[in-house]
Order: structure tokens, then C-alpha cells, then sequence
């Protein structure tokens, strides 16, 4: 039965202000076992909106909170988070703990970088190296067979909450699971860009998830560890990703791992443009320059760089977004500059002056900044011939 919508924003006023009542009370906390009392509720009440379906009930206080209270609201998100991202299963009548497990790669191609359905060896490969390399004793590891782009990953709490059941179903009866790759959104094509493989790892309920979480090994195992599974699945995905240059970074619980992918991804994506232009149009770093500038709407959203040719101050020929992820603008601004003088871009302009967040009207995509201090479109250059297209490995 369909609910009646002025019952259903009642509803949802008052459970959010549940929510950010309880999570104000767990940011005023003084002592661990208060932490731990006001801990427990909160979970307890965000375990029920995701458990019924009303994970908006969430959303809605994350809102409230974000204008007054920081505090609570960072306890309430990694809450919530952790409920989305894990859960308590039962198998054989014993409860087991379960993490969604997220694989991120790095990427860039003159071509499409891939996202599609992943064979059956290649799930069984990548499912065997998290067991043999990431996994501790008596833990199960189930993999989706689909490589995803950051725009059809699930979004929302409760988004993320439905994903990872499916896969802990799937786990827990030792099944595959089956992406329909029809039924996501169609990926946003970039020159660099971020893909990730999904997977559930379940083990009995206070047992280690992880190899050097258990008994008698060294926790610093773990670095060797991820070093070795981020080499081993690299060399599966390589016939997948044939034209790319691409990076396996280290996996993650869900949340923990998009937010450090996006954060390499920065870095990796001026790589990219300066690597493109010199493959492309055969122009070096030194005969490039480049201009960064913070955008704003209601706040400074976003770090923009545009790079063009080291003579013309007008046209931008590549441009990367550099999200903030919490960052201050000048420690970003510093990181920015630094790394374009370690890919050799010398030439390198900084505006003291933000910009509105504009994007073009007729594509859609960021305008970016120039040497001249106005907001421009990317284009290719008009008087270079673009290179023939060279391999990537």
C-alpha cells in the first residue's frame, strides 16, 4: 500500500530528529563508556532505517547536522557508513560478520576505458588472491563479476545497504554474483578515471576479517600483503585493460576505499594530461603551462586546472578537476603546484581569485581556467595534428 506522503514527512522529520539528537548526545560524550552507550542506540536506530528502507531518514539529518554540528555529524556519517558497508549474517545458525570489500584501479587511455562484465576466470582469479593474499583462515569471499565505474557504484546509503545484502547473500550460499550491466547508468567518459571491482568477505562474528589481524602474525604483515595483491591482480586485469595505463590501489571497506581512490585519483590525473598531450600532440612538459584556480558555488568546491600550450594564454587544451576531500584550499594549491614541477610543467600560473562553479551549456562539462584569468573550454589545438595512437601498458 502505497504511503500517504504528508504521513511520510512526518515520519521522516521525526525519525531524523531521533537521529541527530542521539548522534549530538555521542559528540558530547566525555568518557568511553558513555561512547559506547550512545554508540549502541545510534546503530541500532540507523541498522533500522536501512533495514526498512527509510535510509532517506539518515540523509535528512546528516542535513540538519551539517549546519550546526560538525562533530555529530561526522560520528553520525562513519555510523552510518559502517551500517551501509557491513552487517551481521547468519550462516549454519551462527552469526558471521560481513564487509563490503570495494578494489579500486586507477586508469587512463586515449580510448574507452573499460567497464563491463568480468569472465568467470577473472572472478575466480581476483577471489583467489584475496583469500590467499588478504583473508584470514575460515573467512568465505564472494566477487561481483563486473567492473564498475565511479558513476554506477551505488550512491546513497541505502543504496549501498541493498548492494552489499545481495553480496552477502551471494557469499554466504557460495554463489556468484551476477551483475546486470544494462541496469546501471551509463558511465561518464573521461581521459583518466577510476574503476572498481566489488566483493563481500565474511567470517565468523568476532573472528580477524584479515590474515594479519590474527593470532601470532605480525600486523605490519599487512603492508606486504596488500603490496602482493595489488601486483597479482594487476597482471589478471591486464588482457581487460589492454590500451590503458592503469594502477590496482589497495582494497578497502567501501566508503574508506572510494574516498582514497578520489584522493589518488588527482595526482594521477594531471599524469594523465601531461602524458596524453605528449603522446597526442607530441608537446612535452616543457612546452606546456599550467593555470589552477579554486571554483566555487555557496563555498569553494573544487580545485580547476587548465594546461595549455607554454605560448598561448587563451586556449586550454586539457583541463583536471582536483577535488578538495577536506583539504584547505592553500594546502591544495601547494600540492597542485608541486606536483605539476614533478611531471616538469614549470610554467605554472595560480589565480588569487575564485571562480563560479560553471560548467559548459551545451556539454556539460567544466570550464577551466586560463593564464588570463577567465574561465574557458577544453579544446584540442588547432594547429597541431594529433599523433597516431601509440600503445599503453
Amino acid at each position: 500500500m502505497r504511503r500517504n506522503r504528508l504521513i511520510s514527512r512526518t515520519r521522516t522529520s521525526a525519525s531524523a530528529n531521533t537521529l541527530a539528537k542521539l548522534a549530538r548526545r555521542l559528540s558530547e560524550s566525555g568518557s568511553r563508556i558513555e561512547d559506547r552507550l550512545w554508540e549502541r542506540r545510534l546503530l541500532e536506530a540507523v541498522n533500522d532505517r536501512l533495514a526498512r528502507g527509510f535510509a532517506d531518514d539518515i540523509e535528512a539529518a546528516l542535513e540538519d547536522l551539517s549546519r550546526t554540528q560538525a562533530r555529530a555529524y561526522d560520528d553520525l556519517a562513519d555510523l552510518a557508513e559502517s551500517c551501509a558497508e557491513s552487517a551481521t549474517v547468519e550462516i549454519d545458525g551462527k552469526p558471521h560478520d560481513a564487509l563490503l570489500l570495494t578494489v579500486p584501479l586507477l586508469a587512463w587511455s586515449r580510448y574507452r576505458l573499460p567497464v563491463t562484465s568480468l569472465a568467470p576466470s577473472l572472478v575466480d582469479a581476483i577471489g583467489t588472491h584475496i583469500a590467499g593474499h588478504l583473508a584470514a583462515r575460515g573467512t568465505r569471499i564472494a566477487v561481483a563479476d563486473y567492473m564498475y565505474s565511479i558513476d554506477q557504484l551505488p550512491e546513497s546509503f541505502g543504496e549501498v545497504y541493498d548492494a552489499a545484502q545481495k553480496l552477502f547473500e551471494a557469499c554466504a550460499a557460495g554463489k556468484r554474483m551476477k551483475v546486470d550491466g544494462k541496469s546501471l547508468r551509463e558511465p561518464v567518459m573521461m581521459l583518466a578515471d577510476t574503476r572498481y571491482v566489488l566483493a563481500a568477505i565474511i567470517a565468523p562474528q568476532g573472528a580477524p576479517l584479515y590474515h594479519w589481524q590474527e593470532t601470532g602474525v605480525d600486523p605490519d604483515a599487512k603492508t606486504a600483503a596488500m603490496t602482493a595483491f595489488r601486483e597479482q591482480v594487476g597482471g589478471v586485469l591486464a588482457p581487460l585493460m589492454t590500451g590503458c595505463r592503469y594502477r590496482v590501489l589497495a582494497p578497502n571497506a567501501f566508503h574508506a576505499a572510494l574516498r582514497q581512490a578520489d584522493r589518488e585519483l588527482r595526482e594521477f590525473s594531471l599524469e594523465a594530461a601531461v602524458s596524453y598531450l605528449k603522446l597526442a600532440y607530441d608537446m612535452g612538459p616543457s612546452a606546456l603551462q599550467a593555470t589552477f584556480a579554486a571554483f566555487e558555488d555557496k563555498r569553494v568546491e573544487e580545485m580547476r586546472i587548465g594546461i595549455g600550450a607554454a605560448d598561448n594564454d587563451d586556449a586550454i587544451i586539457e583541463g583536471i578537476v582536483w577535488p578538495l576531500l577536506g583539504d584547505e584550499e592553500e594546502r591544495a594549491q601547494e600540492e597542485i603546484d608541486a606536483a605539476l614541477r614533478r611531471l616538469g610543467v614549470n610554467k605554472v600560473t595560480g589565480h588569487a581569485h575564485r571562480f563560479p562553479l560553471e560548467y559548459c551549456d551545451d556539454c556539460g562539462a567544466p570550464m577551466f581556467p586560463n593564464p588570463g584569468g577567465h574561465a574557458v573550454h577544453a579544446e584540442p589545438p588547432e594547429d597541431v595534428e594529433e599523433q597516431p595512437a601509440a600503445p599503453l601498458h
